[in-house]
């Protein structure tokens, strides 16, 4: 009896994480289509509150409202295509999760006279990265992106 509740337990705990890690790859997903469809409010739904961005070789953005505030220009100087190299892999330590993976990033130029003046926003019209997120899970039990940053 004791292992057949031991079992069921792991079973069960699996089960939990399975949904989260199916909860996250549709986190992303949302995200991907938000890029494309230049959609900052779909694009900060997936971000924490207290989210950072990291991107090499440019001053941190702190929150998710400063982060919109960053897309704005971004998004008005260009149009952003997502090719996934390799999807998101996925790895839940209780309220924390971490994230992997590598994307190519077309950009399109609206204005080819004026590029993307954002310092931290990809700017060549095309870029491979990899990138590396912490999720934190929010009070309604959902993942969030906390950290956010690539090479």
């Amino acid at each position: 009896m004791k292992y057949f509740l031991g079992l069921c337990i792991c079973l069960f705990g699996l089960q939990a994480s399975a949904d989260e890690v199916r909860q996250i790859e549709k986190l992303y997903e949302q995200w991907r289509d938000a890029v494309a469809t230049a959609d900052i409010p779909s694009y900060v739904a997936v971000l924490d509150p207290d989210v950072r961005l990291i991107p090499p070789g440019a001053d941190v953005i702190e929150g998710a409202a400063h982060y919109a505030q960053f897309l704005v220009p971004v998004f008005d100087a260009a149009t952003y295509r997502i090719e996934v190299v390799t999807p998101p892999m996925v790895e839940i330590l209780d309220d924390i999760a971490v994230a992997e993976y590598e994307y190519v990033i077309h950009l399109q130029l609206k204005d080819p006279s004026q590029g993307v003046t954002e310092a931290g926003a990809l700017t060549a019209s095309r870029t491979e990265a990899r990138y590396f997120d912490v999720l934190r899970k929010n009070e309604a039990g959902e993942f969030r992106v906390w950290r956010h940053t690539w090479q």
